[in-house]
């Protein structure tokens, strides 16, 4: 199997469907006959005060897995402050991600495996698609197509490539890959009985350990982003949630989703709010746990 061949060019808009719903969908494109997908064009974008040399999606794709988390990073703008002199007004308009009230309706993302991907418009302009056929579709993410841009792995980890200098001032901080955003777990007990422990990171990797199955690995960015967006929704917690514990042999329920400051910690108790504990129910669900 060629390079060329595991390269996948997916294509994500908001849908909405007969049962009310709100869902991503992920939509495949094949090239014609002949093209080589390694060989087309990317375009630095003019936003930014700087000027590139053109070059390929191959070439992009061999850069980035050269300079994973590496300041030389020649490809990208050496920071934004070119792109920020531009009027706010002015920068709305602009086809970039890196703006966040850009009003996009879509997404192209070239993926590479699991590690490695390309999203369009953020820095460069991807050529010579105009063409190609329509593949399989996929329901992959539940919400709307904003909160998927806000939430996604996918794309918020390529809207600064690691680098924290070309992070927009109005939009999330940069995050590593390797930040935790999700946990649930539950404590050991007494004897026989089940306990386990889930992290999930930013890039959606995730860790699940249970004392029936022991331990497991995976990763699902699109997992990730629902239960991110379902997250987002949770009333903010008054009170600081109390200190986990254990109590005798009782065993402790507890998970853990981002706020604004970091990581909210909540005990699954009797005095738990409504919402966590149904979205505690939601992660159980997503990574086949069971309370």
């Amino acid at each position: 199997m060629t390079a060329a061949q595991t390269l996948r060019f997916e294509r994500y808009r908001e849908v909405h469907r007969g049962d009310a719903r709100t869902v991503i969908e992920r939509c495949e494109l094949v090239p014609p006959q002949g093209v080589d997908p390694l060989s087309l064009k990317l375009l630095f974008l003019p936003y930014f005060g700087e000027t590139k040399p053109d070059t390929t999606l191959g070439a992009f794709l061999e850069e980035q897995e050269a300079h994973a988390g590496s300041a030389e990073r020649a490809p990208f703008p050496s920071n934004l402050e070119g792109y920020l002199r531009h009027p706010a007004s002015e920068r709305r308009e602009f086809r970039t991600l890196v703006e966040p009230q850009s009003p996009f309706r879509d997404l192209l993302v070239v993926r590479r495996g699991e590690a490695r991907w390309y999203v369009d418009e953020v820095f460069y302009r991807l050529e010579g698609l105009p063409g190609w056929a329509p593949g399989a579709c996929t329901d992959v993410v539940e919400g709307r197509f904003e909160d998927f841009l806000r939430f996604s792995p996918l794309v918020q980890l390529r809207l600064h490539e690691g680098l924290p200098w070309l992070a927009h001032p109005e939009a999330a901080p940069a995050r590593s890959a390797d930040d935790r955003v999700l946990e649930l777990s539950k404590s050991p007990g007494l004897p026989n009985t089940r306990s386990f422990s889930l992290t999930v990171f930013r890039s959606g990797r995730f860790l699940r350990r249970s004392t029936l199955e022991g331990e497991q690995s995976g990763a699902d960015v699109h997992r990730l982003t629902t239960l991110l967006i379902a997250a987002s929704r949770i009333a903010p917690i008054q009170a600081f949630p109390k200190p986990l514990g254990f109590a005798h042999d009782a065993q402790t329920l507890s998970v853990s989703f981002p706020v604004e400051r970091g990581l909210e910690s909540v005990t699954l108790d009797e005095d738990a709010p409504a919402d966590v504990m149904a979205f505690a129910r939601q992660v159980a669900a997503a990574y086949d746990l069971e309370f």
